[in-house]
């Protein structure tokens, strides 16, 4: 009887209900995003309902919490309200720098979640649960400069943790996430960065109209672009962290190199192909009239191909590009709706 009575005392804990705390939170600003730093800066306010004695707030943690010795929290109560249903509530007004891992890979076209995570280290999902308050919100006028503010966000998590912190048994806790999710607007590219880039496209165009004795003119003006587009590349992506991989303004500047890299290919064609019209003519000088017809023939063909080859380049160059463009920025443009972080 003794051993049962014991075996009842053991188990009782783990059959017991665990502790819900229901929490909400009302974000009022957002500034400070650094992109290398992965942090920003959060002003909201966060309430907590719970039923009970113990103050689930003297041990809740922001999890991600980057700059300890500035977060405030300030209590609007001195001691937690009782409500008429009997459950307990506090209200506390939070700021600080936080970080979350932000992911560009779509950039400038990227989804941004700016988020507070907050757990009890002491207590795992066993013993405490945070429950979402459908009530939580962003302030109605919430702006960040750069962004459009979206949605906001809020859930409940179970995290587990790798290695249990040394116990034998794994650890699991319940997390409140709450935040807004940004998106950066559309015409940061297609009005910032691409008009200059498709400017120098051009420029590189306008090449295919020069006659071939233009050597100088048209090849200078390739190698032009091509640096000027390296410069490009450098001053729209100094602001990114290095990430060991591309992101997709990478891949359009990528693509131009090539156009380019094409473009200077077929100066160089256009080029051989004129100095064997110039070598043909000239030798035409030297033979006598009888010996003349296939040299003229062969001239007359390799005037007709460089003429043939500017022609063709005049109308594929632009249609490459604008396809190739097209194709990138719709690949990232669907692919980001299913690759933004959690």
């Amino acid at each position: 009887m003794r051993a049962i009575v014991l075996l009842v005392l053991v188990a009782a804990p783990a059959l017991a209900e665990p502790e819900r705390v229901t929490v909400g939170g009302y974000l009022r600003n957002i500034e400070a995003i650094d992109l290398e730093q992965n942090a920003y800066h959060l002003n909201a306010v966060l309430w907590f309902k719970w039923k009970g004695e113990r103050d689930p707030t003297k041990t809740l943690r922001f999890v991600n919490l980057l700059e300890a010795w500035a977060l405030t929290q300030t209590p609007v109560y001195d001691e937690p309200l009782t409500l008429p249903d009997g459950s307990r509530y506090q209200r506390v007004v939070v700021e600080g720098r936080f970080f979350h891992k932000f992911w560009l890979g779509t950039f400038p076209l990227d989804w941004q979640k700016v988020l507070l995570e907050l757990e009890d280290p002491q207590r795992g999902d066993e013993q405490l649960v945070l429950e979402v308050d459908p009530a939580s919100g962003l302030l109605p006028d919430l702006a960040v400069p750069g962004w459009v503010v979206r949605s906001s966000i809020v859930e409940e998590r179970r995290v587990e943790v790798p290695g249990s912190y040394g116990l034998a048994s794994p650890v699991k806790h319940s997390r409140f996430r709450f935040g807004a999710l940004l998106q950066r607007p559309l015409r940061v590219l297609f009005t910032t960065m691409l008009p200059p880039m498709v400017l120098v496209l051009l420029c590189c165009w306008f090449v295919f109209f020069l006659r071939p004795v233009h050597v100088e003119a048209r090849v200078g003006t390739v190698i032009t672009a091509l640096l000027t587009i390296v410069f490009l590349q450098l001053a729209f992506t100094d602001d990114l962290p290095y990430l060991g991989s591309t992101v997709l303004l990478d891949q359009l500047f990528n693509l131009s190199y090539v156009v380019i890299t094409a473009i200077l290919l077929e100066c160089v064609v256009v080029t051989r192909l004129y100095d064997r019209a110039q070598a043909l003519e000239a030798s035409l000088a030297a033979l006598p009239e009888a010996d003349r017809a296939t040299p003229q023939s062969e001239l007359g063909a390799v005037r007709a191909k460089v003429e043939r080859l500017d022609r063709l380049s005049r109308r594929a160059f632009p249609v490459a590009y604008v396809l190739g463009s097209l194709l990138i920025i719709l690949l990232a443009r669907g692919a980001v709706f299913f690759s933004i972080p959690l």
